[in-house]
């Protein structure tokens, strides 16, 4: 009897024979080589298993490091002394082998090391052992020997271009290097006459270096703008500065903490704008970097005093019986004289702060280091396309491509500028290179230059770049080329293009600064010249001629499953996805969602690894940390990082305030940019346009920039909701956790992550109390679960004293938690679709609220809510206001949203006193109501949104004889019978309208042709049981801008004619309960941009037979047709 192998047993660790030190799976090692007298091998360990009868036989399975002495191409000059790469070769070996543990970091870790030691290696290439090829297969090459950058060698870099050179290869040792202060290269030296002097000792900082570097400069601004907010709205308000006046005598540290943060805005102000002018792309430097580090501290220090501030006036502003209990406990002089001594020790710090900029002479100027873009631009552009450089990759956008190239080719003979949109790593550049490589279009322009841009260059230099590229060596180069300015060298390229049809294609263009010298020096020679321009920015492609711009999208999921597949399983004989790793894979390509880049990469990097479900798994799991310590993933986060790094201070909080949300989640614009103002991320530009209008355009850019995908947009084509990558996700939650921005609590690791973060998401089912404390100076908790306890918000309050945003919509509550009202610098509430019954009185306490939305609910408003007097936003499904309420909300004067609130008599008149007022809604208005309503509304001048709804639709009449212009209403509803059965007179007044939706309107003739004259912007129109009669007419030329239209439920409709040339511009038809349309309106066939067809219930069965019968040929054109 044959006898059976002792079972083998997986270990968690091991521990090193001789030591104490204890190795895991993922563990890199020393391990002794078989020769004594070479040093011991580098290894990862992947998996650690006993064997043996008693399982004493420890043995490890090791992927193996090389050295490159080891690999087949042997040691090259730049490479380090401690470079490794990450091989295929996979061994077991005994356990007994291991010398001990080592460090091998990513090239980016490994150039941030304060020192090198003995164990410290770095690895920035796997290696295919087999093939001896290495992934990445090209990196930056730096100086005029255009050699990668080697860690262990000193490079020096020009003042003027930004360009690094190696001292051996300009004539100079490394002693003499060290000495210099200031350092010109030849071609600079020439230009501008002057001379290499004194030190430059700069080695080349790894690409995360140079990026986070600007990092911190941004976020430190990015931080200051916001306390800067907070300071600047709590010295301005009249209230807190009347009680600190008349608190003097009782307290007098509230007038001198007041005055302290008078002196704090000014000191931040300035900094404000010393950071302000440091370069985005400043070389890494130690000094700055630690002054920017105090700065980020400091302004943190003054966020808590401020807050503090606010806080404890908000406990002071109660009822007088309050504020005479509250002065006579000693506890509240106590708290006044710790935050005053914490706002003098502050003044102290910035004061000390100051000096130590002096001392050590950190200057906004680049004299002490100029910039590294050079690196970082050639770095990062690289990774947009090292990934994507080779036809056999390309997958997808073949109607792209084929139209790009009848662009090149159509024969026009004008000069024509084509753009290429879209987000970091979606091809744009594949796609250009794929076209300007292709044969025929080298025979077509034979006179042709690819400049790549990026975020930092100069014009100068690209003249000269585009100018080398074109002139052929038979033509040589101009002499003293190099010294000319660009002047000269616009005239120079002007007279070379002059003759010529060329093709020029501008990648990765960041800004239309430059745009007017370079369009001049492109001349319009009417010989057929093109220039594609590549850009993630809207901006810049709207460059382009019309009906050249060129929007590129997301891969749809087959065509990213073939592009992962190809990629992940070239190696496997059938290329085709195993079974046991299906699942897996289409989650991984789901987190792509689509982009190119990431498909081919994270393909690639799985292509190696073993075909088993549980390391997929893994990886999976991990991959947010894969983004931001793989080096062979550092390409994605690269390219995705140039975007983020490019955005104005005030758009940093911004952007990474949208990681807040959950994977996927569609935002809404309105909440978002509630939101951003209540954290005072919105910049008071002090002119007439409100923080609203400001923050949409903070939105607008965003999705510009290609850093947010508009997925919804409003019945007028207004972006509605958003969405986030979610890669580029990934990016802002590996950002906001660096910088103590925010903290999500999506998955189980998630929680001891807060440390110190002063936001707070909790998207995924967790103890709540665990995630709050973890955070002790909280400003915003937002959660997306809906199961949280009774008890939660009581244990949780000291942690949520200072906080500004509360988010609780969706949650199983049925009461506002207590402690709520002592949130005095609460600015946003959200207890939407929740199971409340009744809002407490003590609502009114929080005095500093904006925003309180209680949609999903039908509730009786307090009287006490009219004490919010700083509220502009109050949204509720149905909200009822008693008749103390409603004499009363004319305290309310800052509203700017009061919806869906039931009318009474007292309510209608007040409602004059809110003269901010851009978006109304009220329910269950009576004829009698009309003449003060409307009388109200008339002092709205800023009224952008009306919707009223008449109590009952049969006896009520909604009479609008008083109501006068309204120049800026884009969007009204009214429900309810006209009186006497037409259109009032108003209606000729509302020139911006773009919404019109009217039901039971009781109309007796046909609307639209004084529609058609009235709203000539017209968008949307939603006609619901309005009319009366039996024919509807739309005439040729009316309503050019609608985009959608919606008939419904009129029971005597019978005929609906549509000319040729009406609504040109119709996107979607929807038609419901049309009892008596028994046909299909012929003039469908003339609505060419007609894209949906949408019937809803109750349409005639003979109308629905004819549609799919005798009249399909009138819709046959029409994409969609079916259910709405």
């Amino acid at each position: 009897m044959a006898k059976s192998r002792p079972p083998k047993r997986i270990l968690d660790s091991y521990t090193i024979k001789g030591s104490d030190k204890v190795i895991k799976p993922g563990d890199c090692v020393l391990m002794k080589a078989a020769d004594a007298s070479k040093p011991p091998y580098v290894a990862r360990v992947e998996t650690i298993e006993a064997t043996g009868a008693r399982g004493t036989n420890a043995r490890v399975r090791v992927r193996w490091y090389y050295r490159p002495e080891e690999s087949k191409g042997g040691r090259r000059p730049f490479h380090g002394s401690k470079e490794v790469f990450l091989s295929d070769h996979y061994d077991v070996q005994s356990a007994d082998t291991i010398e001990g543990k080592c460090n091998v970091h990513s090239f980016r870790s490994y150039t941030k090391l304060d020192s090198v030691n003995a164990e410290d290696f770095f690895c920035r290439f796997e290696y295919k052992s087999a093939t001896g090829c290495f992934v990445p297969d090209r990196i930056a090459v730096f100086c005029k020997c255009e050699m990668p950058y080697n860690p262990d060698d000193l490079m020096i870099q020009c003042e003027e271009c930004s360009d690094w050179f190696h001292p051996s290869c300009i004539g100079m040792t490394i002693k003499e290097a060290k000495r210099l202060e200031h350092f010109f290269c030849q071609s600079c030296t020439a230009e501008n006459g002057k001379m290499a002097e004194n030190s430059h000792e700069a080695t080349a900082q790894s690409e995360e270096k140079v990026y986070y570097d600007a990092i911190k400069g941004n976020m430190a601004e990015a931080l200051i703008i916001v306390v800067l907010q907070k300071l600047t709205s709590a010295v301005a308000q009249a209230g807190l500065k009347s009680l600190a006046s008349k608190l003097q005598k009782q307290l007098p540290d509230v007038l001198e903490v007041s005055n302290r943060m008078r002196l704090l805005q000014s000191d931040f102000s300035m900094m404000q704008a010393f950071i302000n002018q440091i370069d985005a792309h400043r070389c890494h430097d130690q000094v700055l970097e630690a002054w920017l580090e105090q700065v980020r501290q400091a302004a943190h220090e003054a966020e808590d005093v401020v807050d503090e501030y606010i806080y404890l006036v908000g406990q002071m502003e109660g009822a007088n019986s309050f504020l005479k209990r509250a002065l006579k406990q000693a506890t509240d002089a106590n708290k006044w004289r710790k935050l005053a001594a914490q706002a003098k020790f502050l003044e102290d710090r910035l004061r000390k702060i100051t000096e130590t900029k002096n001392r050590f002479d950190v200057s906004a100027a680049e004299s002490r280091r100029d910039n590294a873009s050079s690196y970082s631009s050639r770095h990062e552009h690289l990774s947009d396309h090292s990934y994507l450089n080779h036809d056999d990759d390309f997958v997808g956008n073949a109607e792209e491509i084929k139209l790009l190239t009848e662009w090149l080719c159509d024969g026009r003979k004008d000069r024509t500028i084509i753009s290429i949109c879209g987000m970091g790593g979606l091809g744009k550049t594949t796609i250009a290179s794929s076209i300007y490589k292709k044969e025929e279009i080298k025979r077509m322009f034979i006179c042709r230059a690819w400049i790549s841009v990026s975020q930092s260059y100069r014009v100068k230099d690209l003249l000269k770049r585009i100018l080398l590229q074109l002139m052929t060596k038979n033509e040589g180069v101009p002499h003293g080329l190099d010294t000319m300015d660009c002047v000269n060298l616009v005239e120079l390229l002007q007279r070379y293009l002059q003759g010529r049809r060329y093709l020029i294609v501008l990648d990765d263009v960041w800004s239309r600064d430059s745009w007017p010298l370079l369009d001049n020096a492109f001349v319009k020679n009417n010989n057929g010249s093109r220039i594609v321009i590549t850009t993630r920015i809207q901006a810049v492609a709207s460059l382009a001629d019309p009906n050249c711009e060129m929007k590129l999208n997301l891969l749809p999921k087959e065509e990213a499953w073939n592009l992962f597949c190809r990629k992940a399983f070239a190696r496997l004989e059938d290329g085709n996805c195993p079974l046991n790793l299906k699942t897996c894979a289409e989650r991984i390509v789901d987190k792509c969602q689509g982009l190119p880049l990431a498909l081919v990469a994270l393909g690639s990097l799985l292509s190696y690894k073993d075909m088993d479900e549980h390391e997929w798994e893994l990886f999976y799991n991990q991959l947010r940390w894969q983004l931001s310590n793989n080096p062979e993933l550092s390409w994605v986060a690269s390219v995705l990082n140039l975007s983020y790094n490019d955005l104005p201070s005030y758009l940093k909080n911004c952007f990474l305030y949208c990681g807040l949300f959950p994977e996927d989640y569609q935002i809404e614009r309105k909440r978002l940019i509630r939101l951003w103002i209540a954290e005072g991320f919105v910049e008071d530009t002090g002119s007439e346009t409100t923080l609203s209008d400001i923050a949409a355009c903070y939105l607008k850019e965003l999705a510009s920039r290609s850093l947010l995908q508009v997925v919804k947009r409003n019945e007028y084509g207004r972006p509605k909701r958003f969405q986030m990558h979610d890669l580029v996700r990934e990016i802002s939650l590996t950002i906001s956790k660096k910088e103590k921005f925010a903290t999500t609590w999506d998955c189980p690791s998630s929680g001891s992550i807060c440390d110190g973060s002063r936001r707070v998401s909790v998207q995924k089912d967790s103890n709540i109390m665990q995630t709050a404390r973890s955070s002790a100076q909280l400003r915003t908790f937002i959660v997306f679960v809906e199961e949280v306890s009774s008890s939660w918000f009581r244990d949780c309050y000291p942690c949520f004293r200072l906080l500004r945003v509360l988010c609780l919509r969706y949650c199983r509550i049925q009461q506002v938690p207590d402690n709520v009202s002592n949130l005095f610098n609460l600015h946003y509430l959200d207890l939407g679709y929740t199971k409340l019954k009744e809002i407490p009185r003590s609502i009114g306490k929080l005095r500093n609220l904006q925003t309180l939305y209680l949609k999903g609910q039908i509730l009786d408003l307090p009287s006490e809510m009219t004490m919010l007097t700083k509220l502009q936003h109050l949204l509720v499904d149905v909200g009822r206001f008693g008749s103390s309420a409603s004499n009363k909300i004319c305290r309310l004067e800052q509203l700017h949203t009061l919806k869906n609130i039931e009318a009474n008599k007292c309510l209608v008149r007040q409602l004059g006193c809110l003269t901010r007022m851009r978006s109304l809604g009220i329910r269950k208005m009576v004829g009698s109501y009309n003449a003060d309503f409307w009388t109200s509304v008339n002092k709205m001048a800023s009224l952008n949104s009306l919707s009223v709804t008449t109590a009952d639709r049969d006896r009520d009449v909604l009479d609008l004889a008083d109501l006068k212009s309204l120049p800026y209403l884009e969007k009204l509803m009214l429900s309810g019978r006209l009186d006497q059965g037409s259109l009032p007179p108003a209606f000729g007044h509302f020139p911006k309208l773009k919404s019109l939706r009217l039901c039971f309107s009781g109309l007796h003739e046909d609307p639209l042709a004084l529609f058609s004259v009235m709203f000539q912007n017209l968008g949307h129109l939603n006609l619901y049981r309005c009319y009366e009669g039996t024919r509807l007419t739309f005439r040729t030329g009316w309503f050019p801008r609608l985009r959608h239209l919606y008939l419904s439920s009129m029971n005597e409709l019978r005929e609906v004619e549509i000319e040729d040339g009406a609504m040109r511009s119709l996107h979607r038809l929807e038609m419901w309960s049309l009892k008596c349309l028994t046909s299909v309106p012929k003039g469908l066939l003339h609505l060419k941009s007609l894209q949906q067809l949408c019937i809803g219930s109750m349409m005639p069965d003979e109308f629905k037979i004819r549609l799919g019968g005798s009249d399909r040929w009138i819709v046959q054109h029409i994409p969609y047709i079916g259910d709405p």
